[in-house]
Formats: C-alpha cells, sequence, structure tokens
C-alpha cells in the first residue's frame, strides 16, 4: 500500500569501515565444527557461528571470538584444531528409487556436530516433476541448503559440491550416478565424533593455517598457557611479523605468573614479539551466566581498535582498552600488583574507576632501551609488511646509469614513513631553539650501498632508519602545601 516503510536491522562486524589488515586477530583453538585444514577470515560473531558453530563447554574460542567483536575487534583468522587421529566425520547414504545406494553426503568436518539425532544433520527429500527430486538439507532443525528439483544422483553430487553454501556443511559422493531419489524424511547422518582435546603440539601446528600473506596482527591460542604453547606463538610471530599474545592458567597467583613469565624468558630470544597479559577476565555467557577465560580476545580487540583509529604506535592501554562487554577480571589487581607484574614483564589487566582497562603496553623483551614497549614492535611489524607491499611493484625494474630505481624506492619508501612521521608514530629530534634535527627517520638508497659489482648480481639495497615514540606509562607529579605566610610554588 502506498506511504513510507521503515524497517530496522543489528548490523554485525567491525564497527568502521577502516579497517587495517594489521588489526588482525589469529586465533587457534577447538570449536563445534570448521574446517581443519585452513584458516577462515570471519568479521562478525554471526560470521563466525556460520562456520564454527556455537558455544561448546570443551573449549572457550567460541567465547574468545564473541568478546572481540564485542569489544570493538573488526576481523579475525580462525584455526580450528582436533585430534585427527581420532575424531571421525558423520556421513549418510542415501537410498535410490528401486533399491540401492544413490550418493553418499559426508559432513563437511569432523565431530559429533553433524550426528542428526542430537539436531545435527537431516536430509529430506521430496518429490519434483516426473523423476526429478528436491534435496533439502536442515541444521538443528533449520533449513539450510537446497538443491531446487534435479534428477539423478550425478546432478545432485555436482550441485552440492559446487555450492558455496552447501560445502560448508556437507560434500557428497556418487554410488550410482544416474539413480533417481524418492521422497524420504528424517535421514540422519551418524558416525561423527569430536575425539581426544588436541594437544599443545598439535595447536601450535595449526598456527601454519595462518599464511604469510594475510599480513600482520596478533596471534593467540587461548586457553592454552604451556611453555609449548608459548614457544610455538613466539616464533610464528618472528617468523611472519605478528605479535604474540600470552596469558596464563587462571589459577596462577600474580607471583606464579611473574615466576612463569620470566623462566620463559629467560630461556628466549626476540620476546618483544610477545606481550603477556594477567589476570583472566570475566564475561556473560549463555543464560546469563558469568564465565571466566583468558583475556586474548579483549586484548586482540582493543589492539585492533588502536591499529584502526590510530596506528601501529597507539598502545592498546589505559583509556583507550575500557571494556564494554567483559564484565569483571578473574583475580583482583591493585597498584602494588601492578607494579610487580610491571617488573615481572606483564601487562596487568585492572579494574579502574569502575570498568576493566588493560594497565601495561610492555613487550616481554628484557631489551629495555629498544623494546621496553609492544608499540615499538608493532611499529617496525607494520614498516616491514608495508615496505614488502610498496617495492614488490619494483622487483624486475631496469638498473639504469641514471639510478632511476634509486629514486623509486625511496620515493615509496618516504611514502610509507612519513605518514608516521606526521601523526606522532615517528618521534623527531629538534634543537634548544625548536629547529628540527630529523624528522624520525632516514632512508638511504645511495652509491656506497649499491656498488657496480653489485648493481651487476641484480641487488639493490636500501637503508632505512627509524626513531618510534615512546609511551607515557607513568606521570609523575609533586604537590607542595605552602602555609599561609609563604608564597605557593
Amino acid at each position: 500500500m502506498p506511504g513510507v516503510v521503515v524497517t530496522t536491522a543489528v548490523r554485525t562486524g567491525p564497527s568502521t569501515t577502516n579497517v587495517a589488515p594489521a588489526s588482525t586477530f589469529f586465533v587457534a583453538g577447538t570449536a563445534e565444527r570448521g574446517p581443519t585444514n585452513e584458516a577462515k577470515l570471519v568479521i562478525s560473531l554471526a560470521d563466525f557461528e556460520t562456520r564454527y558453530g556455537g558455544y561448546t563447554a570443551s573449549g572457550t574460542l567460541h567465547q574468545q571470538v564473541q568478546t572481540f567483536f564485542e569489544e570493538g575487534g573488526a576481523r579475525a583468522y580462525i584455526a580450528r584444531v582436533t585430534d585427527a587421529a581420532t575424531d571421525e566425520v558423520a556421513s549418510l547414504t542415501l537410498t535410490a528409487v528401486g533399491g540401492g545406494n544413490a550418493f553418499t553426503v559426508s559432513a563437511a568436518n569432523a565431530g559429533a556436530w553433524a550426528n542428526g539425532a542430537a539436531n545435527g544433520l537431516e536430509v529430506v527429500t521430496t518429490d519434483g516433476t516426473g523423476s526429478a527430486s528436491n534435496f533439502k538439507l536442515y541444521l538443528n532443525d533449520e533449513l539450510v541448503y537446497q538443491t531446487g528439483e534435479l534428477a539423478t544422483a550425478a546432478d545432485f553430487v555436482s550441485a552440492i559440491n559446487n555450492s558455496a553454501v552447501a560445502t560448508i556443511y556437507i560434500s557428497a559422493s556418487v554410488n550410482t550416478a544416474s539413480a533417481t531419489l524418492g521422497a524420504s524424511a528424517g535421514l540422519q547422518l551418524s558416525g561423527g565424533t569430536d575425539g581426544d582435546a588436541p594437544t599443545a603440539a598439535q595447536l601450535v601446528t595449526g598456527l601454519d593455517l595462518f599464511e604469510t600473506t594475510y599480513g600482520a596482527g596478533a596471534v593467540a591460542i587461548p586457553g592454552s598457557y604451556s611453555t609449548t604453547v608459548w614457544d610455538g606463538l613466539l616464533a610464528h610471530a618472528v617468523d611472519k611479523n605478528r605479535i604474540a599474545l600470552l596469558a596464563f592458567d587462571p589459577t596462577n597467583t600474580v607471583d606464579d605468573s611473574v615466576t612463569d613469565a620470566e623462566d620463559w624468558i629467560g630461556t628466549q630470544t626476540n620476546t618483544e614479539y610477545a606481550g603477556f597479559y594477567y589476570p583472566s577476565i570475566t564475561m556473560t555467557g549463555s543464560a546469563e551466566t558469568s564465565l571466566t577465560i583468558s583475556p586474548e580476545g579483549y586484548v586482540a580487540a582493543k589492539r585492533s581498535i588502536a591499529q584502526n583509529s590510530v596506528g601501529a604506535w597507539q598502545a592498546y592501554a589505559g583509556l583507550n582498552s575500557k571494556a564494554g562487554f567483559v564484565t569483571g577480571i578473574s583475580t583482583p589487581i591493585d597498584k602494588a600488583d601492578s607494579d610487580v607484574l610491571d617488573a615481572g614483564y606483564i601487562n596487568a589487566i585492572r579494574v579502574i574507576q569502575g570498568s576493566v582497562r588493560i594497565y601495561g603496553a610492555r613487550s616481554a623483551s628484557t631489551d629495555i632501551t629498544n623494546f621496553r614497549y609492544i608499540t615499538a614492535r608493532e611499529v617496525l611489524n607494520y614498516i616491514v609488511t608495508e615496505a614488502e607491499k610498496r617495492l614488490e611493484d619494483l622487483v624486475f625494474s631496469t638498473i639504469d646509469g641514471r639510478r632511476t630505481v634509486f629514486g623509486r624506492v625511496e620515493a615509496r619508501l618516504i611514502g610509507l614513513l612519513e605518514p608516521l612521521r606526521r601523526e606522532g608514530g615517528l618521534y623527531e629530534a629538534f634543537d634548544s631553539e625548536g629547529n628540527q634535527v630529523d624528522a624520525g627517520y632516514s632512508v638511504l638508497v645511495t652509491d656506497a650501498l649499491n656498488p657496480v659489482t653489485q648493481l651487476a648480481t641484480g641487488t639493490v639495497k636500501a637503508k632505512v632508519g627509524v626513531r618510534v615514540s615512546s609511551v607515557a606509562d607513568r606521570i609523575e607529579i609533586e604537590i607542595v602545601k605552602s602555609n599561609l605566610t609563604a608564597s605557593v610554588v
């Protein structure tokens, strides 16, 4: 009928269209379902649940992803890890008209999630025109896919295996290509099992799904706190120019966590690629229950906001990390505890002015001069990954006597660094009269770096120097009381 019709909807996903690739959260763990041979990008909790299912008591991946998006995170790559030796895939073979097997459908991935007896996957076929029929797939009693009218088993298998929707849930294989289907209902997939919980080593292997081409970001294996996991996360972060988010067993005390962190740091190199966070956080789960989870999803969300709203040099701590979805922390942390944690290379999570906040911006590095703050490594990771992107197009350029390629390399590197300087990410030097000494960076592509003998081998070298801005994590004020007869200082 005539008039103005206004509807409303709920939007899920990132709160901004300006999403920095480096804001990505790479997270591995166990889920109800989902692929185990590749990592998938999700941009909302609904997106995650479509591929990986809902809440499970056996793991915290769902809760971590929920916290990440609820707290403002923008994008996450998910690696589902299982014990492939003990899990099983559910399946169902459909009977042809007149008897025999037509085709078999198998769950897209292992787990008890697909067993129809537990409201998993169920198939209904309905009669169509002539010998044709329609294949419908239900998950938890909700229709998720249908083929439309098709004639033979070969047609059904082709339609299923070429559908972006169907292959989220199932795959199909032909038994008798020319077979037709009759009407049937309540056909349930069965035989799927979850198997044993993955080991720490298997969880670390899951990090291999996060390819270099996915870019920079933060990586975590929430709910697993062994040194095997910490070792794997750090190695991955160093190799891929990412930041490893590390946490502790929820039963740890402040002193336990400091001891664990210092013992581990003493055996490692390149620990500026990692950050420790303590304690665990609380969130509201299903049926309004309070759940305690490790803090990686929350930290990754605040990191994502910092990267998207400001840049790699912005600390994801203090007011910038004020929680909206997280309800509390598992262990009360006061200023004295925070100081102990900071001295032990751990970032405290505290309740400040009634809200949960990250109260530290340091890395796990003992190189205090260069890498006290995690933002120093963040900025370098950003420069490394962006330099690779911007210079890639210059590979196979001609090296001529006019040094044209030198100028192009220099221009692209300056184009990368100059915005960082303007926005405060690089620390400019000024003399006592306010004159700029340097811009906080330098770019050299000179003859000295590139002698003719080297150019003859096809190699062009550039040298970049940067001075990364620091973080004000301590503000000191002296308050002086004057008596009635004295001046106010």
